[in-house]
């Protein structure tokens, strides 16, 4: 299940961020309830991005969500090499994650 606010906030970062692509890594949630508690995303981006650090410090302050939220950015040549090796955190996000944005697609 992808909750709204995951997918809001997906949106909102490919729209002022560019990405290639952003995955949901893992979100947690109250076992009782089921409500959401925060979130974890994987954005890639490509290799011309100026400044990772940056974007991320942009996205961080541009993107509002009522739910703390985590961010782990890839140039896209850094993914293309990390998300190859099953060794990687690239790697189980690849395998694991759900893609909530690809370039073209949405």
């Amino acid at each position: 299940m992808i909750y709204p606010e995951i997918q809001a906030t997906a949106d909102a970062i490919a729209k002022l961020g560019k990405p290639l692509k952003i995955y949901l890594i893992s979100h947690k949630t109250n076992h009782a309830t089921s409500e959401l508690i925060s979130f974890k995303l994987a954005v890639i981006v490509p290799d011309e991005t100026k400044s990772i650090s940056e974007l991320e410090c942009f996205l961080y302050t541009a993107v509002d969500c009522d739910y703390p939220y985590d961010l782990v950015l890839y140039t896209q040549s850094e993914w293309e090499t990390l998300s190859e090796d099953p060794r990687t955190f690239a790697w189980s996000i690849r395998e694991t994650g759900g893609v909530l944005y690809e370039q073209g697609l949405s």
